[in-house]
């Protein structure tokens, strides 16, 4: 049973509006002893529980979290839910649900922020309980993983509202956020190699520190280089076909782990970047290129092992990309909806044949 005695007297006082003295002086403990349990290091004497509770006016279950600890069960399997959705629709309406139920579950909380960043049509609708819920995160989460989630979804909103009449303060505002995030080299995939080699996910932790930084490679390359005026189209075309290569080249058997849809995306990019160049041949073959390797991802188990060289025994399991991630719908919808084709070149019979094999 988990207890939540620490977040839920630090919680308390702030509702009430106390500082850590005040409270330590109507408990007549030491400001170190408030301070403390409040992080955690240490814990009320059991006698002094139920005066604690009558104090906050909560039951001492209340102020354990024991109800809390009752229904863990129902939160963690609902995350687990949440995380592996990939439809906008049905990821709000758990979440709305799970929000409803567990208001201060800080694990629900975060997924319900990043869901009103994210998904909400207008987000100046929004703002008040986006500015809301982030400072309560910050001021009252003890989760330091949960608090930085919530800076980097707070800075996805200041990204979208950039071009508002208060961009200038807004820009201030995301970049103070941006400078308190840690730097790369703090990261938790930067100290798996401090896993004994012995230890039984040795391997595991570090195939999937690798895996992130290609995915981290591959944001700044789109974001810097492949949608870039600096670039010249023809360079563009060049440097994403040598991130393909390189992919294929280390992805040497064919199953590309957590990089799948990133190999269907460049294949798309390339497949734009030669339709603005008006060579349709190469396009098309790349467009049908991604329409390929959706069907390929579609049809593989759930679960399978990777025997690359580089990921030899891996297990990759493809509701990492999401339990409800289609790649045929996914690729179709790009084609279809997103890429910027003329009408022209989706009415010629080659387009079409490609989208009649992602039905």
């Amino acid at each position: 049973m988990t207890i939540y005695l620490s977040e839920n007297i630090k919680r308390l006082r702030r509702e009430k509006e106390l500082t850590q003295d005040t409270l330590a002086e109507f408990l007549g403990v030491t400001f170190q002893s408030v301070s403390n349990w409040e992080r955690g290091e240490s814990y009320p004497d059991i006698t002094m529980l139920p005066e604690i509770a009558g104090f906050f006016k909560v039951s001492v279950d209340e102020l354990l979290g024991v109800n809390k600890s009752e229904n863990e069960h129902e939160i963690i399997s609902k995350i687990a839910e949440y995380d592996n959705l990939t439809d906008h629709d049905l990821m709000k309406a758990l979440i709305i649900d799970l929000k409803a139920k567990y208001p201060n579950d800080f694990r629900v909380l975060i997924r319900y922020f990043g869901c009103l960043v994210r998904f909400s049509e207008d987000l100046s609708s929004v703002s008040s309980e986006v500015f809301a819920i982030y400072n309560n995160i910050q001021q009252n989460c003890t989760d330091d993983r949960i608090r930085i989630k919530a800076k980097r979804a707070m800075i996805e909103f200041y990204r979208s509202q950039l071009n508002s009449e208060n961009s200038e303060n807004m820009f201030q505002n995301c970049e103070k956020i941006i400078c308190e995030m840690p730097d790369m080299r703090d990261s938790r995939e930067m100290f798996c190699t401090f896993y004994p080699v012995d230890h039984p996910e040795h391997d595991t932790k570090i195939q999937n520190a690798i895996e992130e930084s290609f995915l981290l490679r591959t944001t700044f390359y789109s974001h810097f280089y492949y949608y870039n005026d600096r670039c010249t189209d023809e360079w563009q075309i060049k440097s994403v076909q040598k991130e393909i290569e390189y992919l294929e080249f280390t992805y040497d058997d064919g199953n590309y782990g957590k990089m799948w849809r990133t190999m269907m995306n460049l294949y798309g990019h390339l497949g734009v970047k030669y339709f603005k160049l008006n060579d349709y041949k190469n396009a098309l073959y790349n467009f049908k290129k991604a329409a390929e390797l959706a069907i390929k991802f579609d049809g593989m188990d759930r679960i399978t092992i990777m025997h690359s060289t580089m990921f030899e025994g891996k297990e990759f399991d493809k509701h990492t990309l999401g339990s409800t991630f289609i790649a045929k719908s996914r690729v179709k919808e790009l084609l279809t909806k997103k890429y910027p084709l003329s009408e022209e070149f989706k009415a010629t019979d080659e387009f079409k044949e490609i989208l009649s094999v992602l039905k």
